[in-house]
């Protein structure tokens, strides 16, 4: 059995458009959406991501994640990010067939959780995520990701 690798998603560098709900820790679903850039130099990939998020008023978010590039024949890597959390954040990206699952946590590990992103073709993937601080929900989402452009 081989490992799955063809993700179009973080394995090639791409502008992805992301639309979705956001939920927050009262279970209120709230529209947002934004876009991602992922590229890819010879020591780092990147992902640079801006969300929008409309509850009554405009919330922005901007984001960058520092991703090692996969080894060859391993299936995850790790990544890291210092923003958009209370503090820096520390991740994997792992690849189990048609799903890229990514665990996270803050350094200090009150902030914490996970993202699952799903291939449902090689322009488009639904995502699915919750954060926690501690152990209260600070908010989940859906989403789908279309890939508009890049390699």
């Amino acid at each position: 059995m081989t490992i799955d690798l063809d993700h179009s998603y973080l394995l090639k560098p791409g502008l992805w458009e992301m639309t979705g709900s956001y939920v927050d820790r009262n279970n209120n679903a709230w529209p947002q959406r934004g876009q991602l850039v992922i590229t890819h130099q010879p020591d780092i990939w990147l992902i640079e991501a801006q969300l929008i998020i409309n509850t009554g008023e405009t919330q922005t978010v901007n984001s960058r994640y520092d991703v090692q590039p996969l080894a060859p024949g391993v299936a995850f890597t790790e990544w890291k990010s210092e923003t958009g959390g209370p503090e820096p954040v520390l991740g994997l990206f792992v690849v189990v067939g048609d799903t890229l699952m990514s665990p996270w946590h803050s350094r200090s590990g009150a902030y914490w959780g996970q993202e699952i992103l799903m291939r449902q073709s090689p322009t488009e993937y639904q995502g699915r995520g919750f954060a926690f601080l501690n152990r209260e929900k600070v908010s989940a989402w859906f989403t789908r990701l279309t890939r508009n452009g890049g390699q």
